[in-house]
């Protein structure tokens, strides 16, 4: 009998290495929002569960098709993308000019592939362009614009209205509209939105929640 329960141990531990191998292979995600001010971030929590490859590319500035096989129209931001490790500093960034296959220049979203990034959390953060983080600080103190909350600070860029958002170097008028596809061996939620200046707040709040439980 003991002989036998040490055998369904090890059938039972060798059923779990299984399964974590099988949830660890990639999963295609894909996200969309909208801002409605310059300094909002979109927030997300990863944890994989295995080391691996964690990519991620926006269709905000060029458009395409997302892994849903949604078509996102151009026009939104230029977006960033800044990853943070299980101790809210800053690991790894997205490059601009990232656009999505067939897009030859100028195409103004940013991606990135982490290759054999370490099991664990992460967050991920996307801003707009001129919304930077600073790598020395935690991810919520990382923006300086949005915890400044300056909402409109593209207005540079269109003389004349203070109050302009989502205004590119050029002059052009963009959308707030953005679109993300990650691909990990592990989970991704994102954080309620908005989060944006003192609203960021409510996000961090549930952020610390969930990492007390």
């Amino acid at each position: 009998m003991r002989t036998s329960s040490i055998h369904l141990r090890g059938a039972a531990a060798a059923l779990g290495a299984l399964c974590l191998s099988a949830a660890a292979q990639a999963t295609d995600f894909a996200f969309e929002g909208n801002f409605s001010v310059d300094d909002q971030l979109a927030i997300f929590q990863i944890d994989l569960l295995a080391a691996g490859d964690l990519a991620a590319l926006t269709l905000s500035y060029t458009g395409g098709t997302n892994h849903h096989g949604t078509t996102i129209p151009a026009g939104g931001f230029a977006p960033v993308l800044s990853l943070f490790g299980a101790d809210d500093y800053y690991v790894y960034g997205g490059a601009l000019n990232a656009g999505p296959p067939g897009c030859s220049s100028y195409c103004w979203d940013a991606g990135f592939n982490f290759q054999g990034a370490p099991a664990g959390h992460y967050t991920l953060v996307l801003s707009q362009v001129g919304n930077e983080p600073d790598p020395a600080s935690s991810w919520q103190q990382a923006f300086p614009r949005t915890v400044a909350q300056d909402h409109h600070y593209t207005a540079v860029f269109m003389p004349g209205n203070p109050n302009a958002t989502f205004i590119d170097i050029d002059g052009s008028q963009r959308t707030g509209h953005w679109a993300l596809d990650l691909s990990l061996g592990g989970s991704v939620s994102q954080v309620p939105e908005p989060a944006s200046g003192a609203l960021l707040a409510a996000g961090l709040a549930l952020f610390a929640l969930r990492r007390r439980t």
